[in-house]
């Protein structure tokens, strides 16, 4: 039954994109624009100080998980130690 199924969602998923329609290209072209975007280009305190700010909270946030998955990790082998003796 398992492989059954595995293979109707298989066949399915090769079909589906056959089946679909198009996509309408007057709604997929991308508008030019002369001035650069606020992100890459200068805001008030000079250039790319989006990226610093992004660049920051996403350093922030990695330091936030890995010091979460370091304090799980060492729960977990003190639990395994624990229960082992």
């Amino acid at each position: 039954m398992r492989a059954l199924v595995l293979g109707f969602l298989v066949c399915f998923g090769l079909v589906a994109p056959v089946l679909a329609d198009p996509p309408s290209t007057d709604a997929h072209q991308q508008i030019e624009q002369s001035k650069p975007s606020g992100f890459w280009g200068r805001g008030e305190r000079g250039p790319g100080s989006y990226r610093w700010k992004l660049l920051g909270i996403g350093v922030v946030i990695a330091g936030i998980a890995g010091i979460g998955m370091l304090r799980l990790v060492r729960r977990a082998n003190a639990e395994r130690d624990a229960s082992a003796r």
